[in-house]
């Protein structure tokens, strides 16, 4: 399990650097759609699509990095005043609730991708099932990081019930 981790690890770091990329090409396509359009009186026909579909391939790709580093947004007014054991099933609870979640999206997009081959976007003319395979991309992702933190709130739990400090 620690080589998957390691391996996935290495995964995450790519999709960290593609996210970066992504950011970098939406910035620049906007950047030049504002400049064409008020300094040359001229709107690129493509521009806010493909602005629109890098900023939805950026959100699916660092789910997971949200997720593995403990970066989605939580209210944990109630895990505080609970004791650990209550606490640790809580979390359990939690990553067990966000994987049956991301199991029913990443499922989900197999139909979509099915029809997504006869779609096309309307400026870029790309197929739909591009982007749908993002949107399974990004849940495949995030149902895996979901796995791990779920293995690694587990072994902590087990670790505190047998008394160690690992």
């Amino acid at each position: 399990m620690e080589k998957a981790k390691q391996a996935f690890g290495r995964l995450q770091s790519a999709v960290n650097a593609l996210t970066a990329v992504i950011l970098v090409a939406i910035m620049v396509i906007i950047l030049v759609q504002t400049f064409t359009r008020y300094v040359i009186f001229y709107s690129i026909p493509w521009s806010e699509e493909a602005s629109r579909y890098l900023f939805v391939a950026m959100i699916l790709l660092g789910i997971n990095i949200g997720i593995s580093q403990n970066l989605m947004v939580r209210i944990d007014i109630i895990d505080n005043f609970l004791p650990s054991g209550v606490k640790k099933a809580f979390e359990i609870g939690r990553q067990v609730l966000a994987l049956a979640i991301s199991a029913v999206f990443f499922y989900s997009t197999f139909g979509m991708l099915r029809i997504g081959g006869y779609q096309m976007s309307p400026a870029m003319r790309i197929p739909m099932n591009v982007m749908y395979g993002i949107l399974c991309l990004g849940f495949g992702l995030a149902m895996i990081s979901v796995v791990f933190k779920l293995q690694e709130t587990i072994k902590i739990k087990t670790t505190e019930e047998k008394g160690g400090n690992n």
